[in-house]
């Protein structure tokens, strides 16, 4: 017998309610065969009290053979046969309406299956099972609120859970591990060497805790148990799969912006050290940038090695010199860059601490980076570096194809969350706006390149890049 608890984080306990008659009507559903459940379905849009003779001629089957079907039905309560009349239960007819819908085609475990489960549990026992307030005028909204809203509440609500039994913790763990996070009852039943009963009495529990949910699906003529997430959640993990990017192959056609480990890092304390001999000549571009003039590019090029294109180097060391007048480590008089006091201290530092403190002074100067401010804020940067995990140990992947899967929370409407469209419930997937959009690439592009903690590069003339080690060691 499984205990009657086996969840250690709440109080969902099956016998506070009659769930041997629950777990007795879905053993019956479990081995209702196709000519069964025509019957079923006829009995349960039928009129409440219905001829056994008019139902056999509706359904044009021979009334012996319908009362064959009639007797495996009567355990369920559904009906009484007052001598040729059949005699339909209320409320046992609800719950077998909402039951057979688990055999119809295009069938979808969500969020009102879920509904018409909780609709069977009296009202005072569900306010036990979950630390909702009593107050709440909508007890389903409230159970949304506490555990469904989002993916990452939903989660937390996943690890805090403690299974206590082995055999539960398996199911699930297979379930959400599987190809499209669906897995055959039959399949589970003999891995874990459990009866039909046990099987149900689990299900039940992994239902009420919204976990996993029981449906059936017709294979190769016959109706199986099929075990998987309720339908929202598989929807959005069936969309965390599908817009995972897969990684660049051939990475010899990748074009590397600046190769090795801290190329940016490397390439400031490289202009910094030229400062140190002579200030460096600059000029004004047409965009009021500074950039380097025609007799510093000479010893550029010597230290900023592998550009050869003047250009190239014009624009990229154009780069390195706003970065070191926003850090401050630099200074511009009278058309050249010079060294500030407390440079060297900067210098002294590891390479992995200045790139930290260097990204750290971007996050806390973003007024200046012609953003929004309600758009760039160091709160919103920390969404976007979280989504760095989905491609951590990927190696190289496009960025487009990264953006396909980003879920990073930084308004309204990139907000993933549970809502009702219609009749049905779904995860809404994030929307972002241009703006948003630019700080994502200039977050990944630039400003994570910059500390070292991303390489980047093109692949077949697309934006690519890859979490370095120093980044792994950071984001894992």
């Amino acid at each position: 017998m499984l205990e009657l608890n086996p969840f250690r984080k709440n109080k969902v306990n099956l016998e506070d309610y009659n769930y041997q008659k629950d777990i007795q009507n879905r053993l019956i559903m479990a081995k209702l065969t196709s000519e069964d459940l025509v019957v079923l379905e006829e009995i349960l849009y039928s009129p409440p009290t219905i001829a056994i003779s008019k139902l056999a001629q509706d359904l044009v089957i021979e009334e012996s053979d319908l009362s064959k079907v009639l007797q495996k039905l009567s355990a369920t309560g559904l009906f009484q046969i007052k001598g040729v009349t059949i005699h339909l239960h209320k409320e046992t007819r609800k719950y077998f309406e909402a039951q057979i819908q688990k055999f119809q085609e295009g069938f979808v475990p969500g969020m009102e299956y879920l509904q018409s489960l909780l609709r069977k549990v009296p009202f005072h026992i569900l306010l036990s099972w979950y630390p909702i307030p009593r107050t709440s005028n909508n007890i389903f909204d409230s159970l949304i609120e506490k555990y469904l809203v989002t993916p990452q509440v939903f989660q937390r609500y996943l690890m805090e859970l403690n299974f206590g039994n082995p055999k539960i913790s398996g199911i699930v763990e297979d379930v959400f591990n599987s190809l499209d996070f669906m897995v055959l009852g039959e399949d589970l039943k003999k891995k874990y060497e459990m009866g039909t009963e046990e099987f149900e009495e689990v299900l039940l529990h992994l239902e009420f805790n919204f976990i996993c949910c029981l449906v059936y699906r017709k294979i190769k003529g016959k109706w199986q148990q099929i075990v998987s997430p309720f339908h929202e959640w598989r929807e959005y993990l069936r969309f965390l799969r599908d817009s995972k990017p897969s990684p660049i192959e051939n990475t010899k056609e990748v074009k590397i912006v600046r190769d090795g480990d801290f190329p940016f890092l490397r390439d400031m304390t490289s202009v910094l050290n030229i400062c140190k001999t002579s200030p460096i000549s600059l000029k004004l571009d047409e965009n009021e940038r500074w950039i380097p003039d025609k007799t510093a590019l000479k010893p550029l090029t010597k230290v900023i090695k592998g550009i050869s294109d003047t250009n190239e180097l014009t624009g990229y060391a154009s780069l390195l010199i706003q970065k070191l007048l926003f850090l401050k480590l630099a200074r511009v008089e009278n058309s050249a860059l010079s060294m500030n006091d407390g440079c060297d201290e900067w210098l002294s530092l590891s390479v992995e601490n200045r790139a930290l403190a260097s990204y750290k002074h971007t996050l806390t100067r973003l007024e200046y980076e012609n953003f929004s401010a309600e758009v760039a804020t160091e709160r919103h940067i920390r969404e976007i570096e979280k989504t760095i995990s989905n491609v951590i140990h990927l190696g190289w992947v496009e960025y487009d194809e990264f953006m396909k899967g980003i879920s990073a929370s930084i308004s309204e409407e990139s907000k993933i969350i549970l809502k009702k469209v219609g009749k049905s419930w779904k995860y809404s997937l994030p929307q972002y706006s241009d703006e948003e959009k630019r700080l994502i690439k200039r977050t990944i592009l630039e400003w994570l390149f910059e500390a070292g903690l991303v390489s980047i590069g093109t692949y077949k003339g697309k934006d690519c890049f890859c979490v370095t080690a120093f980044g792994q060691s950071i984001f894992s």
